[in-house]
């Protein structure tokens, strides 16, 4: 292992001295000539804008759990498909011997039932 050695028990005998009563004085005026202090805020917005608030990571995760699951249980449920209307527009077409327009325009000519 390790040889005994004269200045090992030299160490341990030896106390270190008391701090100078000046020593805290000057160490908190240097810290203060370092570290500019901040100013509090003088106006409400100031202040909201530059506020902390601390929240643990359970609590958040907690926070947003419950927020999915309010909105899972408040979302609206998907409605059964409609039946489709009944409509009063002619749906049958009869192409034989159509001509384009020859400016392009679209007419629409309203359809007249027959009399069976």
């Amino acid at each position: 292992m390790k040889e005994p050695d004269s200045l090992d028990s030299l160490l341990r005998e030896w106390k270190a001295p008391d701090p100078a009563a000046e020593l805290d004085r000057d160490v908190l005026a240097a810290y203060r000539s370092a570290v500019p202090q901040p100013r509090p805020p003088s106006q409400f917005w100031q202040r909201f804008w530059t506020m902390r608030v601390s929240l643990p990571a359970p609590a958040l995760v907690a926070a947003m759990l419950a927020i999915c699951a309010l909105f899972l249980w408040f979302r609206p449920s998907a409605s059964p498909p409609a039946e489709p209307r009944r409509s009063d527009a002619v749906t049958r077409l009869n192409a034989a011997g159509f001509q384009p327009l020859p400016n392009g325009d679209a007419r629409v000519i309203p359809a007249v039932e027959k009399p069976k």
